[in-house]
């Protein structure tokens, strides 16, 4: 039997996010459901994993019962294969008790959640997956690449029905390698709107002998932010480039205890290089030159968005999601991380980097502000249930708030 929305009553769309973490998608997923609560035609349901971040953020109107907690790495294979099973069969419990016209995950990255989207999928619901990484597991540098990206084309992309992208350029990128069956829609990632609404930063001019200041924000991950990567070239810059650079990484995450065992070990990495904990963007972006991106693989980071938004330039590896938002000259291949220092010491010119972030600032207003986001959202919903969103509708109840 074929549902049929009444068109005098919302459709109720289920979100699945299983992520013991809580980040810049989930982030996202909470403005999504607060932009479709806003408008009265859809009325979202939240499967998070219990005890999570997400879990106690999203508002207690839309959770459900909750997915289990991840056990602890001791804990037995039993208990690990045993998740799964648990998982599935609640999630099929609450479908059949809600009857959702939509089953959406929300999926940190190609591999997340896989099964559970096959099975929903299997038993008759329409399933979309929204998903901010849709490079190739090769590109990304995972073990055994090749064997899962083989997997997404000739399996997992036959079964959603349609999938959500971040940007244009990534959604093109997984339509020519994935081939998916289901149509690939796009909804910007856009930020807070009381960021979005701040003081825009003042650019300084920087003297002949003072140091060009250069930020590193968000997580400590070697792998995926290329950190190990700036380190390694940063050992064999010549001692007049660095000393021109203040290089201040600012977070935490699993690489933190390296980077400061390689600024013991090294004199010159101590020099150029300081640790800072983590600080929300809107405190530390007005403390620096420009924002520094060297990562291997991201979606549409936040905080490039949030760097464009208040006016700071922005140097980045050249991604299908930053390609989407910076100038050519702001890109450089991953890992030339000559290259990119020769775009680093470059913007020490005020002109350029006022320049700079007049473009960035235009771009953000017209592809990532909330108003586009909220534009996006109405299309999205239009495309994926054939039901009119209203736009005037984006600015009503902050979900994040409630």
């Amino acid at each position: 039997m074929t549902f049929e929305p009444d068109s005098r009553s919302p459709e109720i769309w289920l979100f699945i996010d299983g992520a013991s973490s809580f980040g810049g998608h989930e982030v996202m997923l909470l403005r999504w459901i607060e932009e479709l609560l806003a408008t009265g035609l859809v009325a979202p349901r939240l499967v998070a994993r219990a005890g999570s971040r997400l879990a106690g953020t999203a508002p207690a109107s839309i959770l459900t019962e909750a997915l289990s907690a991840l056990a602890p790495a001791a804990d037995g294979w039993r208990e690990k294969l045993g998740r799964p099973w648990r998982d599935l069969r609640l999630l099929v419990r609450i479908a059949r008790r809600e009857q959702p016209r939509q089953c959406i995950f929300a999926s940190g990255s190609l591999g997340d959640q896989v099964l559970l989207a096959i099975a929903l999928r299997l038993l008759g619901r329409r399933v979309v997956v929204y998903v901010p990484l849709l490079d190739t597991f090769r590109e990304m540098g995972y073990r055994k690449a090749s064997l899962k990206d083989a997997f997404v084309r000739h399996v997992y992309a036959r079964f959603p029905s349609a999938w959500v992208a971040i940007s244009e350029n990534q959604a093109d990128h997984f339509r020519r390698w994935a081939r998916p069956r289901g149509p690939v829609h796009v909804l910007p990632n856009t930020v807070a709107r009381q960021l979005e609404a701040g003081r825009p930063v003042t650019l300084r001019s920087i003297a002949q002998d003072d140091r060009i200041r250069v930020l590193v924000l968000g997580r400590l991950d070697a792998a995926q932010k290329g950190l190990d990567m700036l380190m390694a070239h940063l050992l064999r810059e010549t001692p007049e480039r660095l000393a021109g650079l203040h290089i201040g990484i600012v977070g935490e995450g699993p690489y933190r205890v390296a980077l400061e065992s390689d600024r013991a070990r090294h004199p010159q990495l101590a020099q150029c290089v300081a640790l800072e904990p983590w600080r929300p963007a809107a405190e530390v972006l007005g403390q620096y030159d420009l924002l520094f991106m060297p990562s291997r693989f991201e979606g549409v980071p936040l905080v490039m968005l949030e760097a464009m938004a208040l006016g700071l330039p922005v140097v980045a590896s050249d991604l299908p999601g930053t390609r989407a938002y910076l100038p050519a000259e702001c890109l450089f291949a991953v890992g030339d991380l000559a290259r990119a220092l020769d775009i680093v010491l470059r913007l020490r010119d005020l002109d350029v980097r006022q320049s700079l972030a007049r473009q960035g600032r235009k771009t953000y207003e017209r592809d990532a502000s909330s108003e586009a986001f909220a534009r996006g959202t109405a299309g999205l919903t239009r495309a994926i249930s054939g039901r009119d969103h209203p736009v005037r509708a984006a600015r009503g109840v902050n979900a994040t708030e409630a």
